[in-house]
């Protein structure tokens, strides 16, 4: 099994054709939470919350609004916001709040984590991304390194275990493009494997998927889903 990285001369921009469709949807076609102003369509950002912990965690980004991540489904999509003003809103769980504040470009994406540490506070991190370029042939493949302890890799559980990702620095992340198989993972921290595995099924062309490397107590896990437009 290899993961060559696409030919850039054969890549689409994926986002691109996201945003025409967002400007052709009314706006009661989300039925997620309206957690923030969109604003005209060519300003369009997308961002999403990633619940890391055991218990339930909400975002909140105003006085009356709120969306709940619960630990049984720790990724949101990603919902709709303006790019020409600070994400701004606070990640709680009963009186401990965590501040979220987001820089995200026309185009790009954003991912806020959040996760209860030793001492029952909620520590976090935040994760952007720039416009994507895709190639329709191949699927699309994020890391994100949540775990400040870690220098991470990405390995295909599978015969050779062959590397996706190598020396992937803390609170860093990066995408590539990998051939559309079935895919498990497994994960290494400071060159050590990371307990258990990551089924991602079989990945479509065309498609994108992420994986989030988060500290759990003294060790770290992997989340991972395809990536979704809340709609």
């Amino acid at each position: 099994m290899s993961y060559p990285i696409a030919n850039r001369a054969c890549r689409l921009p994926l986002l691109a054709a996201l945003f025409t469709v967002f400007a052709l949807l009314p706006a009661a076609s989300f039925a997620a939470p309206r957690l923030y102003d969109t604003g005209p369509a060519q300003d369009l950002a997308l961002v999403r919350f990633v619940n890391a912990g055991p218990q339930p965690l909400t975002v909140h980004s105003g006085a009356k609004t709120s969306l709940e991540v619960p630990p049984t489904a720790p990724v949101t999509d990603y919902l709709p916001a303006r790019s020409d003003a600070p994400v701004t809103g606070q990640w709680q769980a009963g009186g401990k709040k965590l501040p979220i504040s987001l820089r995200v470009k026309a185009g790009g994406q954003a991912s806020s984590v959040a996760w209860p540490d030793a001492d029952g506070n909620l520590a976090g991190a935040s994760f952007a991304e720039e416009p994507a370029q895709f190639d329709p042939l191949r699927a699309s493949l994020a890391f994100y390194n949540a775990d400040a302890r870690c220098t991470a890799g990405l390995q295909a559980a599978s015969q050779g275990n062959p590397a996706i990702f190598e020396n992937q620095a803390a609170l860093a992340n990066a995408r590539r493009a990998v051939n559309p198989v079935k895919l498990v993972v497994q994960a290494t921290c400071n060159g050590r494997a990371v307990e258990g595995t990551l089924d991602l099924g079989s990945l479509q062309a065309g498609q994108r998927y992420s994986v989030f490397l988060v500290p759990a107590g003294k060790g770290a896990r992997l989340i991972g889903l395809q990536d979704r437009i809340a709609r």
